[in-house]
């Protein structure tokens, strides 16, 4: 072996072998930093269902007292507000269609092409441990009280 040839493998399995030590340590640092993330920005995680538990690709669940319309497009989930932002009344789902309507004053919105009338709020989604989280934002009231 060449020498220029042994100081270009040694160089690589030094770098392999300080990475191999240090990602366990690195992933814990990232985990730590978004849990902190969530904390600054009021975001609380609650359970959806298990990863095998989808039944259809439009669900309505109701999750911590909250209406939230679930969608799967192949493997894209969407978790979305399931209340009118018009008229504040809860969606009425139909999934021969995919779609969603307000009876109150009939907006609707198709979640197969996502187009329509409706604009509708998204909530975050992250897959933990064969678990889908939702993510809900807590508003916390700024100052001291009402004068």
């Amino acid at each position: 072996m060449r020498r220029g040839d042994f100081f270009k493998e040694m160089g690589s399995s030094l770098f392999q072998t300080v990475k191999s030590v240090y990602e366990p340590f690195l992933s814990e640092d990232l985990e730590k930093i978004e849990v902190a993330a969530d904390r600054v920005l009021g975001i609380t995680w609650h359970p959806i269902m298990k990863e095998y538990e989808f039944n259809s690709d439009l669900e309505m669940k109701f999750i911590n007292g909250k209406p939230v319309i679930v969608t799967r497009i192949g493997t894209n989930m969407q978790a979305v507000d399931g209340v009118c932002p018009v008229c504040s009344n809860i969606i009425i789902l139909t999934t021969l269609y995919s779609t969603g309507k307000c009876l109150n004053c009939q907006n609707e919105y198709n979640f197969k092409s996502q187009s329509g009338d409706l604009q509708l709020n998204s909530y975050p989604i992250k897959l933990k441990n064969d678990t889908y989280l939702i993510g809900f934002q807590e508003y916390k009231r700024q100052g001291g009280s009402d004068a």
